[in-house]
C-alpha cells in the first residue's frame, strides 16, 4: 500500500463518519492541493479518488481518462459511471471548502475596496450572486450612471428594470423611483416589530433568487442575514446542520427533507443567520 493511500484512507473514513464535516472536508482539499502539485501516477490515481469523493465528477473523469487503463475491466466500469455524472452535472454539486474567517475577512475587505455600500441583512451578495461584474460596464436604470457592479436577483416593480448600481439600492432610490420591493412583504417570518427594520429590508436590501415565492427568516426580533444556497452537504461542511434542524418551523418529515436536499438540486434550501444571537436558520423550497 502507497503512502498516497494510507492517507486517503486515514482521511476519507472521518469524512464518511461524520457525513463531511467542516474539519474533514478541509482536510480533504489540503490533500487534494497536494496531489494536484505531484506528477507522480500514483498520486494521480488518487486524486481520482479524492475529486470522486468531494463531487468533481468531471474532475475524476476527464483525469481517469488521461491515467486509466482501459485494459482493466474496472477501470473501464469507473469511466462509464463517471462520464454519467460528468455528463450531467459536471462538478456543479462539488462540495464547496468551508471559508476560514480570513478568507471572509478578505471577501468583506474587496467588496469594500471597490467602495460598495454595506447591507447588513446580505452581506456578501457577490457571492451569493446577487450582483455581478462586468468589465465593460453597464448603465444603472436608476441614477444612470456607468456601473462595474450590477444586481441580478429580483426586483418586484411594473417597469422592467434592466440595471441597478449597488448605491441605488442601498440608498433606497431604486425602489422609491420605481415603486418597487426586492423583497415581498407577506413573505418573510413575523415576529419584527420594527417597522424601519421591514424598510430596510424590502426597500434597500438586495434579494435572493428562489425556485418559486422567496421567503426571509428572522430571529431575536430582527431579520436575518442572508448568507446564501446550501444542501445538507454544505450545511454539514459549515457544521450547522444540527442548528439548523433545531427549528419549530419544521416537522419531522420536513427535517428528512433538509437532510436529503442538494444545492441547486429540486429542493433548495437557503441559508441565514441572526445578526443577534448568531443562530442559523434556513428556508426550503422545490423547483
Amino acid at each position: 500500500m502507497n503512502e498516497y493511500l494510507k492517507q486517503y484512507i486515514k482521511l476519507q473514513k472521518p469524512f464518511r463518519v461524520t457525513q463531511g464535516n467542516p474539519d474533514s472536508v478541509c482536510a480533504l482539499y489540503a490533500f487534494k492541493d497536494e496531489l494536484e502539485q505531484s506528477e507522480d501516477k500514483q498520486a494521480k490515481e488518487i486524486l481520482v479518488d479524492v475529486y470522486d469523493l468531494l463531487g468533481f465528477k468531471k474532475s475524476a473523469y476527464d483525469l481517469l481518462c488521461q491515467i486509466g487503463d482501459r485494459s482493466d475491466k474496472k477501470i473501464l466500469k469507473r469511466l462509464g459511471t463517471l462520464k454519467d455524472y460528468s455528463e450531467k452535472w459536471g462538478n456543479h454539486y462539488a462540495l464547496p471548502k468551508p471559508k476560514t474567517p480570513e478568507e471572509k475577512w478578505k471577501e468583506k475587505e474587496r467588496w469594500a475596496q471597490l467602495g460598495l455600500p454595506a447591507f447588513q441583512y446580505h452581506p456578501d451578495p457577490l457571492d451569493t450572486g446577487a450582483f455581478e461584474e462586468s468589465q465593460e460596464g453597464v448603465v444603472c436604470d436608476c441614477c444612470g450612471k456607468t456601473t462595474h457592479i450590477f444586481y441580478t436577483a429580483p426586483f418586484f416593480s411594473v417597469e422592467n428594470i434592466a440595471y441597478l448600481c449597488p448605491a441605488c439600492i442601498a440608498s433606497g432610490e431604486a425602489a422609491r423611483k420605481y415603486h418597487g420591493s426586492f423583497q415581498d412583504n407577506y413573505s418573510l417570518d413575523d415576529g419584527v416589530d420594527n417597522p424601519e427594520k421591514l424598510d430596510e429590508l424590502i426597500h434597500r436590501t438586495p434579494g435572493c433568487s428562489g425556485w418559486q415565492q422567496e421567503y426571509w427568516r428572522a430571529h431575536c426580533n430582527d431579520y436575518c442575514a442572508f448568507l446564501g444556497y446550501v444542501g445538507a452537504r454544505e450545511l454539514r461542511a459549515m457544521g450547522v446542520l444540527e442548528e439548523v434542524l433545531d427549528d419549530p418551523m419544521w416537522d419531522e418529515e420536513q427535517k428528512d427533507m433538509i437532510q436529503e436536499s442538494v444545492n441547486g438540486g429540486h429542493l433548495q434550501c437557503y441559508l441565514f443567520q441572526c445578526l443577534h444571537c448568531g443562530k442559523h436558520l434556513v428556508w426550503m423550497d422545490f423547483d
